[in-house]
């Protein structure tokens, strides 16, 4: 596919894609009436089982953040609302990086949706560290950054918020209160570009989701900066209906509303939809040291924002 193509060009099919489409509809469409839209999650990613406890000290988090506004001027935090279970209450910070003069691109960088996948969030702490360090640090781009969007879970590790919810499952419902503030965010502000930060238990290599995104040679870009970096890159089967091509899951536009419309809507999915030109979903391996997957997402994030402010 093209790198100039619009996006109704990239949606539109050859005959011989169409019909694995029309059968691929059939089988999560069967899978969806059987309960088991949430089954291949089951199978792939385990239930959450025994005692829940605390494991993160979220009030350590604030002050980190907090500590970012005194750092640089360029900087403020504020919590975009508060999310209650069992007696207490979170708030959903969210940091953000002004520019003097006029920004190229505005950028939401999100992370800590599972909150049993830690690394996102320590990057993104790290990196807006960095931002309030450097203001020559990606001058020219506005940068929102919410480190961890589903509280509950990153304190006590859980992949679920408190009351059970998947909440990268959320945002065709919105029964989930941290999907509804994230949704609000999305409808008082434009980005550019977004991009959440997740990591995989079944994986020896980094890879992403490409979402109704036809730059292919930005992506390729992308994953290239990882293999310079000496870094792994997956190639193969994610999940039953996904699969990694040296690092890249293209999801086209239709299977985005496919997943709206069978309510199983991811975060990223839904900024894709509701006007963000560009977004992605990275996937670190779990297995791999936190430090290993940090500079993992330096190197992809590095990539995407040098290339895309360098077009712009």
């Amino acid at each position: 596919m093209g790198q100039h193509r619009s996006l109704a060009e990239y949606d539109r099919l050859s005959p011989m894609i169409r019909k694995k489409k029309i059968l691929l509809v059939f089988i999560c469409l069967a899978m969806a009436a059987s309960g088991a839209a949430g089954g291949v999650y089951w199978r792939v990613h385990g239930r959450e089982e025994g005692p829940v406890k605390v494991v993160r000290n979220y009030d350590a988090l604030r002050d980190r953040v907090e500590a970012l506004a005194t750092t640089s001027g360029a900087m403020t935090v504020q919590s975009l609302g508060e999310v209650r279970y069992e007696g207490s209450a979170w708030p959903i910070l969210m940091i953000s990086r002004a520019v003097a003069q006029s920004s190229k691109m505005s950028v939401l960088l999100t992370g800590g949706i599972h909150g049993n996948e830690p690394a996102g969030t320590e990057f993104l702490l790290q990196f807006a560290e960095m931002l309030a360090k450097d203001d020559t640090f990606y001058s020219d781009i506005a940068f929102d950054i919410v480190p961890v969007v589903n509280p509950w879970g990153w304190v006590h590790g859980r992949r679920k918020n408190g009351a059970g919810r998947d909440l990268n499952r959320e945002f065709a419902t919105f029964k989930a209160p941290e999907a509804v503030l994230m949704r609000d965010l999305c409808g008082r502000k434009r980005y550019d570009l977004m991009v959440d930060f997740h990591e995989d238990s079944h994986v020896a290599g980094f890879y992403f989701y490409r979402l109704a995104n036809p730059d292919e040679a930005l992506c390729r870009h992308m994953i290239a900066d990882v293999r310079d970096a000496g870094l792994p890159v997956h190639d193969g089967r994610v999940m039953t209906l996904f699969n990694a091509r040296e690092g890249i899951i293209t999801s086209p536009l239709w299977t985005l509303r496919f997943a709206r419309g069978i309510r199983q809507l991811s975060m990223s999915n839904y900024f894709r939809l509701e006007g963000c030109p560009q977004a992605f979903l990275f996937e670190t391996p779990r297995r791999l040291k936190m430090a290993k997957r940090i500079s993992m997402y330096r190197a992809v994030l590095e990539a995407l924002l040098e290339e895309t402010a360098g077009r712009l």
